[in-house]
């Protein structure tokens, strides 16, 4: 090495130190080194081409972006966005995951789109991520029908994402979540009125939706919308939980079950065809249908926690 290498190899060390360690800006560096801010800048640059600078982010973060990495890969995934897993659990999960989806979704909407929506917990903390903004035209869809006596009814989350978006159109599924009978579905379904909503809803730009597990826990059991014996007939004949509405086995197929043919959610096929379909759900209780829903490829964009995002890449 000549003698000017190694003063400039020199001169890179000092720039570097100041700079990571000291907290200096480049211009003061450029001010105490007796050089130019643009010197500064290409030093620090050609030390991170050479190898000779590496930033090491030693936070949960770090360990985040790596696991987001991960799952576009192994699921074929536009993109993912892992959070660290609370330390609380219990609602804290639906928070962590629930925010940033939220402030995906609004930050990616453009003007004159449409947004159909799922419910639920993690969908009401998605509510307090947007991102406030001058949306012009836009419409929010809800994609499932009401349940009774809900804190988080499909009603009031569709109501709220259209006000904290600015939302000209709010399109309600006025029908229960599941009814009676097949022959009850298909008689509702067949009123204009339905009929409209349901092509519309297939035409949505972007959906942002979760998914649910078998647990006597899961919301759409615990509040009635299936019942336990419905939940026990289901896990029989393989569903793993519910996506769109409708209970899928481990292949991501709807299974063959009674409930499925009781769903008001728009068709099935027809949602999954959506273009930019944003899945937010974490917990370990919801492992099996999101790598149902994630190994068919049924979402492009994958909001979860770390602890999910682990276990959903082991093999």
């Amino acid at each position: 090495m000549g003698q000017a290498d190694e003063n400039e190899d020199q001169l890179l060390s000092r720039v570097a130190w100041l700079y990571f360690n000291e907290d200096l800006t480049q211009a003061e560096i450029g001010e105490r080194l007796g050089i130019t801010r643009l010197k500064v800048n290409r030093l620090l640059q050609s030390g991170k081409e050479k190898g000779l600078i590496r930033v090491v982010i030693n936070t949960a973060f770090r360990e985040c972006v790596d696991l987001e990495g991960r799952l576009v890969r192994e699921f074929g995934l536009a993109r993912a966005i892992v959070l660290p897993t609370p330390e609380k659990g219990g609602d804290s999960l639906y928070q962590t995951i629930g925010r940033p989806a939220g402030e995906y979704v609004s930050t990616t909407l453009q003007d004159g789109q449409s947004l159909g929506v799922g419910w639920g917990k993690t969908m009401r903390a998605a509510i307090t991520g947007i991102v406030v903004r001058n949306f012009r035209d836009l419409s929010i869809t809800s994609l499932y029908g009401g349940v009774p006596k809900s804190p988080v009814n499909p009603f009031d989350s569709t109501a709220m994402f259209a006000r904290q978006l600015q939302a000209e159109v709010c399109n309600h599924l006025a029908a229960p979540m599941f009814v009676s009978s097949p022959h009850v579905r298909d008689t509702i379904a067949s009123q204009e009125l339905f009929r409209t909503f349901y092509k519309e809803a297939l035409q949505v730009d972007m959906i942002l939706t979760a998914v649910g597990d078998l647990s006597a826990q899961a919301t759409n059991i615990a509040l009635g919308a299936v019942t336990l014996e419905q939940r026990a007939e289901l896990a029989k004949v393989g569903a793993v939980g519910e996506f769109f509405g409708r209970f899928l086995d481990a292949n991501g197929e709807v299974v063959d079950h009674l409930v499925n043919s009781c769903s008001m959610s728009p068709d099935f096929e027809g949602l999954c065809k959506v273009p930019h379909i944003v899945l937010a759900s974490g917990g370990l209780a919801k492992l099996r249908i999101l790598r149902a829903v994630l190994e068919r490829g049924y979402v492009h964009v994958f909001v979860t926690d770390m602890t999910t995002a682990e276990n959903l890449l082991l093999q």
